[in-house]
């Protein structure tokens, strides 16, 4: 039985949003939407899984003009009755997206778009709220404001009190966890519950790297007329050839001929690195390499010439990157390894940090081998102060140095029987003195920034010696490189700072037991000893307990 086209059209126009916005042609501020030139877009703009994200470089993918139309289409077709959250990083890019893409995008489409665009008042003007055709659209800053009584836990309003089918969250860098945790919370009554992450990456292993690594992972790969398939982000730069005239262009890496990013049907398409988590979330990666505005021989150029990787390779390849002065590897930090194994006990005196967690505290030992060379002789995973205590006593502990949160009552009963000196640290982002001990509070305060600086340089010099590798140092290892510098504007100066944050899986706690540790031992806190001295293996009777 044939079928109706007209019937065909409509029900495209319905369920597929690219199709929509070519069909009718809606003006984006470079002219009308197509796919000309940027076929790549097809894919992501019909997909309708429940989890999409796009690693990419500056101005190479559309996304979020992609992502945008694609909620005004689900919520003009009724598909998100409940609405959509695009979420920013602050209001400041909320105010102007609205200005310079939502309002030009909504004024220049107004029989598509326009007509069904309203406010709570029935206009058109409201920032961060938009009616359209009876579903919500929230534009929100995802910065967290609010603390709630005397509880440590910060919430926002901007993330109580509304339900969606989607959320988007641009830039994701830049976004708390606990911000983007409470915007997928808002679906909880909705069928659809789609998540969308898009940004240009910064560090690795952090935000829209973190993310993009829980997709399939996929790669555009451009079909040569040899037969060679070639995706231009995995072989850059071996990938560029520089035409006579000086202009670039993408070769096949089989032929050298120049491929296309599309030039027909069968000859590009996007390949996951990782099918089994397609079901999850599909991940798109692009650069700047795919657009047809940028010349190859540009890029191949900057990244000669450049003095600055980090932002070429996030800005124009759309890979994250970490300096080596801002990110250890764990290659560097097992290269501090020894041959002994980590001591059961020793004779000190030794010095010790503890950083204190809900699942456990993490605890480094060792003794100071010179003014600033140190040895570590055991790290451990505490499960309370009571074990902290007896490692004390095994390890003659004479000075130690334990996270006064999140546990501040603990902390000060361990301080108080411990019966060596004992002081608990408070991490200052804006102390420009040295670490300042107090002991009238048995306080100490320190830069953040400068003792996470102090202890990169030490492991990056060899200025901290290991035991042998084994479980227990891969794991001291791993999470002292779970942590990066990233240099970000001050809210109240509006200047430049650095600052550490988390990466990865966000487990750092040995990183600032180390950072303890180095603090314990600073000055003249602990003597200098050999590191070959170690005491006989003797039981030791914890008195904790009774104390």
């Amino acid at each position: 039985m044939p079928t109706d086209p007209k019937h065909d059209n409509e029900q495209m126009m319905r369920f597929d949003p690219g199709y929509w916005a070519a069909q009718w042609g809606i003006k984006l501020q470079a002219g009308p939407f197509t796919f000309k030139g940027f076929e790549y877009q097809v894919e992501p703009m019909s997909y309708t899984g429940k989890r999409l994200c796009y690693l990419k470089a500056r101005q190479s993918f559309g996304a979020t003009i992609d992502e945008v139309l694609k909620d005004l289409h689900g919520m003009i077709m009724r598909k998100y009755k409940l609405g959509v959250a695009h979420i920013f990083p602050t209001n400041d890019e909320v105010n102007e997206f609205s200005k310079s893409i939502f309002k030009p995008l909504i004024a220049a489409n107004k029989a598509s778009i326009g007509k069904y665009v309203k406010n709570v008042s029935g206009g058109t003007d409201t920032t961060s709220l938009k009616n359209v055709n009876g579903a919500m659209l929230f534009l929100r800053g995802a910065r967290m404001s609010q603390t709630i009584g005397d509880s440590t836990e910060t919430t926002s309003s901007k993330t109580a009190g509304f339900s969606c089918d989607k959320v988007v969250f641009d830039e994701s860098d830049y976004m708390e966890l606990e911000a983007i945790t409470r915007y997928i919370q808002s679906m909880g009554m909705s069928p659809h519950q789609h998540e969308v992450y898009l940004g240009n990456p910064s560090h690795e292993d952090f935000g829209i790297d973190l993310i993009f690594k829980q997709s399939d992972q996929r790669y555009w790969f451009r079909k040569c007329s040899c037969g060679h398939w070639t995706c231009a982000e995995k072989s850059f730069p071996g990938c560029i050839k520089i035409r006579k005239d000086g202009t670039g262009y993408i070769g096949c890496d089989k032929c050298g001929k120049e491929i296309k990013v599309w030039n027909g049907d069968g000859t590009g398409e996007w390949v996951p690195d990782f099918p089994d988590k397609t079901k999850y979330m599909q991940g798109y990666m692009a650069s700047q390499m795919m657009t047809p505005y940028n010349d190859p021989a540009d890029i191949l150029d900057d990244f000669v010439t450049t003095q600055d990787l980090a932002t070429f390779n996030r800005l124009r390849l759309g890979r994250p990157y970490s300096a080596a002065s801002d990110k250890l590897r764990k290659h560097a930090v097992l290269a501090c390894c020894g041959n002994d194994s980590p001591a059961l006990r020793h004779s000190g005196p030794c010095a010790m940090g503890v950083d204190v967690g809900k699942a456990y505290h993490a605890v480094v030992i060792g003794i100071k081998t010179s003014k600033e060379q140190y040895e570590i002789v055991k790290t451990f995973k505490a499960k309370d102060f009571q074990e902290v205590f007896d490692l004390a006593r095994r390890y003659n502990v004479k000075s130690d140095v334990v996270d006064i949160g999140p546990y501040y009552e603990a902390a000060r009963k361990y301080q108080k029987n411990s019966g060596h000196k004992t002081f608990l640290c408070d991490y200052k982002d804006t102390q420009v003195t040295d670490a300042m001990f107090n002991d009238n509070t048995g306080v100490v305060k320190v830069n953040k920034t400068e003792i996470f600086d102090l202890s990169h340089r030490l492991l990056a010099n060899g200025d901290i010696r290991l035991p042998c590798r084994c479980p227990e140092i891969e794991e001291f290892a791993r999470q002292c490189c779970n942590c990066a510098r990233f240099e970000e504007k001050d809210k109240r100066s509006g200047g430049e700072i650095l600052r550490y944050r988390p990466t990865g899986d966000q487990e750092d706690h040995f990183r600032s037991a180390l950072n303890y540790f180095i603090l314990a031992a600073s000055g003249h806190r602990i003597a200098t000893v050999s590191r070959f001295k170690k005491s006989p293996q003797t039981d030791v009777i914890s008195d904790y307990a009774r104390i």
